[in-house]
Parts: C-alpha cells; sequence; structure tokens
C-alpha cells in the first residue's frame, strides 16, 4: 500500500501537481496513523484478554485452594470442639461416680481430649497471585481486603493451637503417673491391644493437678476453636467473594 502512495506522489510531482500531491501526502499519513492505531488497539485487546484469562484462572485456583481449605479445617474444629467437651465432662467427674469404674468410657475420654489437629491451610495460590502481580488484576476490593487480612487471622488461630498443644505435653507425666499410655490410645489404635499394668482412673480424678491441667487444656482449646470459626467465617466470605468476582467476567 504505502510503495503504491508513493509511485502515486512521484507522478504527481513529476507532472507538477502540487494540490493533489498534497492530498495524496495526506492521505498517505492519515493511513499511517491509522495503522499505527488499529494496531495500538489489536495489542491492548490482546493484553486485555491475557489478562482475562489471568484473572480467570487466579480466582479459579483460590476457589479451589480455599474449598479444600475449609475442608480442613472442619475437621480440624471437630476434633477441637471434641477436646473442649470432653475436657469439660472430665471435670464434672469425681473419684466416687459409678463411671469411673468403667475403664472403656475413661480410656476413650481421656483420649478425646488428647486430639492435636493444627489447621495448615494451603496458600500457594494466593501467593503466587502476590508474587506475580496477578492479584492486582482482581478489581473486587472487599475480596482484596478479605484475601490480604487472610494470613493474620489464621496466625492468630496457630497461636492459640500451639499454646494448647504445649499444656497437652506438659500434663503427659501428671497422666502416666496413674493411666497407662496404651490403655487409652488404643481407643484409637487397636493393634496396641491393653497394657500388663492396671490404670488407676480413680487416682488421675484425684490427682489436683490433672484437673489444673483439664481446666487449662480446656480453655485454651475454646480460645482456639473461637478463633477457628473466625477463620471459617473469613473463609466463607472469601468463597462468595471469589464467586462474585468471576461473576463479573
Amino acid at each position: 500500500m504505502i510503495p503504491f502512495f508513493r509511485r502515486i506522489r512521484k507522478n504527481m510531482a513529476d507532472d507538477n501537481r502540487p494540490l493533489k500531491y498534497a492530498r495524496y501526502a495526506v492521505g498517505e499519513i492519515v493511513l499511517v496513523v491509522l495503522g499505527i492505531l488499529i494496531a495500538i488497539q489489536i495489542n491492548d485487546w490482546n493484553e486485555h484478554r491475557k489478562d482475562r484469562l489471568k484473572k480467570k484462572n487466579l480466582l479459579k485456583s483460590l476457589e479451589v485452594e480455599f474449598i479444600q481449605n475449609l475442608e480442613q479445617l472442619d475437621t480440624v474444629l471437630s476434633y477441637d470442639i471434641l477436646v473442649v467437651e470432653s475436657s469439660l465432662e472430665f471435670l464434672k467427674l469425681k473419684a466416687d461416680d459409678s463411671i469411673v469404674n468403667n475403664a472403656k468410657y475413661m480410656a476413650l475420654l481421656l483420649q478425646n481430649t488428647s486430639w492435636n489437629w493444627t489447621y495448615d491451610p494451603q496458600n500457594g495460590a494466593l501467593r503466587s497471585g502476590i508474587s506475580s502481580g496477578d492479584i492486582n488484576l482482581i478489581k473486587n476490593e472487599p475480596l482484596i481486603n478479605a484475601l490480604f487480612g487472610w494470613r493474620d487471622v489464621v496466625v492468630d488461630a496457630k497461636e492459640n493451637e500451639e499454646r494448647s498443644l504445649t499444656t497437652r505435653l506438659e500434663a503427659k507425666s501428671v497422666i502416666e503417673k496413674h493411666v497407662r499410655n496404651v490403655d487409652y490410645r488404643s481407643t484409637d489404635r487397636k493393634e496396641l491391644g491393653q497394657s500388663k499394668f492396671k490404670s488407676d482412673y480413680k487416682g488421675l480424678i484425684r490427682d489436683p493437678l490433672f484437673e489444673d491441667y483439664i481446666s487449662d487444656r480446656y480453655a485454651r482449646m475454646l480460645d482456639a476453636v473461637l478463633e477457628l470459626k473466625t477463620v471459617r467465617e473469613l473463609n466463607i466470605q472469601i468463597l462468595e467473594l471469589i464467586k462474585e468476582a468471576q461473576n463479573e467476567e
């Protein structure tokens, strides 16, 4: 196209027709400018298409990640709540209660207070989105705020989990003064069988150090449960906002 106009321009100049030559020169300039503008527009459209695809993939990855996080969280919560309920049941027991003579029940109750599940959410998609800068493609401000607040909420919950675990480890020697480890671990691990030595559950209930432990265990695990429920609320909110952002596509 451009060589064609150059030939016309040369002919115009040779024929000494400056007015027509000027018109064709202007036309040539206009065509060049239009070509540049069209090229820019195509490039912008292509970049926009790439950004939309990156955003779509990021939102999908975040959705999968937070669905898995919620499933893990519900499992952890179920065990933590079991610890809270079982600890409270222990605190209500007296040494002369008939149920204390039921070794299977006492072993199960003790096992239920010993669970130490930890919440370790996946954050690979979120970290990748932040490090690559693709997170900036998401224009849903509530979602962005929730995602950047996620880590802090999880850290707070894990601090309570760690305090609860510390309490459990510190009480090990108190429990094993009265109850054989095998006897209550075998409620979950049947292959362990029964201990060759007798467990004294009445002695356990009478031990003031065990009461101190179980009350501390109850309080700290209750704090952990409350924190994890806050995490769960945020997890659900993030999933709802991800759906909202996907519908904005």
